[in-house]
């Protein structure tokens, strides 16, 4: 997703308005802003649900959607306000393709305002920006993960301590793609260690309390530091063990074959691994190929080339572990 701190809507008298219950779409296109209307509700219903846990009521006035389509990377910018516990004064923009508009940039703008409903405060942007990612396309979200495996090390990662707390956007694009970058790769980890609702619940603890406390409430590690350092490690062993793909060769009688496909083979894609399970009658060339003369047998590539053929399912994990 490309960042903008505002987007310019170029508004004439070939625009055509849409109204829904809770939001007024501004497009060029009349059947694209249908569709951008009622995707608007469907993502706001749905999103208020999965992280909230309940809808959230209709707003008292529309947020207006000003939609620009174009064949280029897309962006988006919500803006809002708050005042003594109230949230008003909804403004959305978003600009790409169409099909990016409904699968990505719609989608995380209005997580945008779910959280904006909920929270009814402004919170820190790696967390803001870092869970509306999560909702977004893979392909948007792959961009971002490379960039934050880039700065690793480097002078361009922002402390731990540093990001949790800010409030502001960086003054440069490259800071605030870092920002994004580093926001949904933490946000991402700890969505997937619990789940979306316990994020949320998250966030209101470290508010009412402190960071390092609501770590190790929600998510049992010690410090801040522990828990960006978690992340970081779970998602590199993540990224080494797609190098690897196991070709288990298995039979209808094979009682070792059975335990170890209940037992071991989800344990190894946990890991990441990727297994393909095969019957040794219905492939009998290639087993023959592979010279497979008992089962289980398992054949181990590394990007695409055989490095080892194993009986033991218990050699793999050591096997992987020399590889590294």
């Amino acid at each position: 997703m490309l960042i903008l701190p505002l987007l310019m809507f170029e508004g004439d008298a070939g625009t055509t308005e849409y109204r829904t219950p809770n939001f007024l779409v501004i497009c060029r296109d009349a059947s694209l802003a249908i569709q951008i209307g009622e995707a608007a509700e469907y993502y706001r219903d749905k999103q208020s649900r999965e992280w909230l846990g309940e809808s959230i009521p209709n707003w008292y006035s529309p947020c207006p959607i000003r939609v620009s389509v174009t064949n280029d990377v897309g962006g988006g910018a919500t803006t809002f306000s708050f005042d003594r516990g109230e949230v008003f004064g909804w403004d959305m923009q978003i600009l790409g393709t169409r099909q990016r508009l409904l699968d990505s940039m719609l989608p995380h703008e209005v997580l945008h305002t779910v959280f904006a409903s909920h929270f009814r405060r402004p919170l820190p942007r790696w967390a803001d920006e870092g869970a509306a990612t999560y909702v977004e396309h893979e392909s948007e979200k792959n961009n971002l993960r490379l960039i934050a495996r880039e700065v690793v090390g480097t002078e361009q990662q922002i402390p731990i301590r540093k990001l949790l707390v800010m409030q502001d956007y960086p003054g440069n694009m490259e800071g605030v793609a870092v920002l994004y970058a580093q926001g949904f790769y933490f946000s991402e980890f700890l969505i997937n260690q619990k789940g979306k609702q316990e994020f949320v619940k998250f966030l209101e603890s470290a508010h009412r309390s402190n960071w390092d406390h609501a770590f190790e409430t929600h998510y049992g590690f010690r410090s801040q530091e522990a828990a960006y350092t978690a992340a970081y490690r779970e998602t590199s062993s993540q990224e080494a063990a797609s190098r690897y793909q196991i070709t288990m060769f298995t039979g209808p009688n094979c009682r070792k074959c059975e335990e170890d496909r209940r037992k071991v083979l989800p344990a190894l894609k946990a890991k990441g691994l990727i297994v393909k399970i095969l019957d040794y009658d219905r492939n009998i060339d290639l087993a023959r190929k592979e010279n497979i003369i008992g089962l289980p047998t398992y054949i181990i590539y590394e990007n695409g080339k055989r490095i080892a053929k194993l009986r033991e399912s218990q050699a793999i994990s050591s096997l992987l572990k020399r590889r590294h």
